[in-house]
């Protein structure tokens, strides 16, 4: 047993040690290759093995974010695809994070005992002092909405005096660490800076502090993905009463909806503006490759989107005319879209 751990940590190190180049926009680049490759996979032919190279020179590329160390573990777990160095050096840097979860590779009974091995060996490598604070953060935003039963004048100035103060104390922690991600603040650190902002979003009409977190994303230490999706729905927020109000990046919760059989497409923006502001911030992923993952998301449950709004009512009556209702808006050009049905 010890030759074997020997063995397994010595193979995960000797990969994580070639990783993490610095070139945040190549990563993108491939990553968007590997998930478009997932989505067409098929046993009739090779784009499982496509999508792991893709990975493989993501992960060089620049340090890994853990959903694609995921879904590379997810690969070679159930379909045998990529190499198995590296999916322990996949699993070495989510159990550094403290995200390692060996029961959700259960395909392969040898692999998963392995997985619980690495867990149970490495050293958790997050900055207690930065988790803290930031679970000090997320508890008094949950805290304070969760005692509000009746929103009114002086509860929603109490609420933008709480996310002005909550703000605050996020920047200082930028400045205190000089940044923020999976490896020293661990899995819910995005959760918790995109509240913030949501929150502030709300109810403030401040300028707030964007580029902090973009400037993270350009250097390659915070997912451009969640900073796309965060970013834009925070402008829905601020501009619902303009049904002009256009989103940088084509996300947000005002992108796509699902109501019954139907998943509706909403582009809120110029196509090619929201083509280019994705270019700019180093994603090679185009509005058209968004949306056939969002499809993929509606047809087979495949990942690789921020959301997918469900706008059900419950009753598949009432569903099904809300629809029919909103495919006729469409069609009669009053909103700007398109629809796909599954029968």
């Amino acid at each position: 047993m010890k030759r074997q751990l020997f063995i397994i940590l010595l193979l995960g190190a000797s990969v994580c040690l070639s990783w993490g180049q610095n070139d945040p926009k190549k990563y993108y680049e491939y990553i968007n290759e590997a998930e478009l490759a997932c989505l067409q996979m098929s046993d009739e032919n090779d784009l499982g093995q496509k999508a792991a190279r893709c990975y493989e020179k993501a992960f060089a590329a620049n340090r890994p974010f853990s959903k694609d160390l995921r879904q590379y573990l997810l690969l070679y777990s159930y379909n045998k695809q990529g190499r198995l160095d590296i999916a322990l050096g996949c699993a070495h840097i989510l159990a550094q994070r403290g995200m390692l979860w060996p029961k959700w590779y259960d395909a392969d009974t040898a692999f998963q005992r392995t997985l619980y091995l690495i867990k149970d060996t490495t050293r958790i490598i997050t900055d207690p002092e930065l988790v803290a604070a930031l679970d000090s953060l997320r508890t008094r935003d949950r805290n304070f909405r969760n005692s509000v039963s009746r929103w009114d004048d002086e509860i929603y100035q109490a609420a933008a005096a709480l996310d002005s103060a909550n703000m605050q104390s996020l920047v200082e922690l930028f400045w205190q660490y000089g940044y923020i991600n999976e490896d020293n603040a661990g899995e819910l650190y995005s959760s918790t800076i995109e509240i913030i902002f949501i929150h502030n979003s709300k109810t403030r009409t401040a300028e707030l502090p964007f580029d902090i977190v973009e400037t993270a994303v350009k250097e390659g230490t915070y997912d451009a993905r969640s900073y796309m999706d965060f970013y834009d729905e925070c402008l829905n927020w601020r501009c619902q009463a303009d049904t002009g109000c256009d989103t940088r990046y084509g996300l947000g919760f005002n992108s796509n909806i699902v109501i019954g059989n139907t998943l509706f497409i909403y582009p809120t923006g110029d196509v090619a503006e929201i083509n280019a502001n994705r270019k700019e911030l180093g994603v090679s992923e185009t509005y058209a490759d968004y949306e056939k993952k969002l499809q993929a998301a509606f047809f087979h449950g495949a990942g690789f989107v921020p959301r997918l709004n469900i706008g059900d009512f419950g009753d598949p009556e009432e569903d099904a005319a809300a629809a029919a209702e909103a495919r006729a808006e469409i069609d009669s050009g009053k909103y700007k879209g398109r629809y796909i049905i599954k029968q």
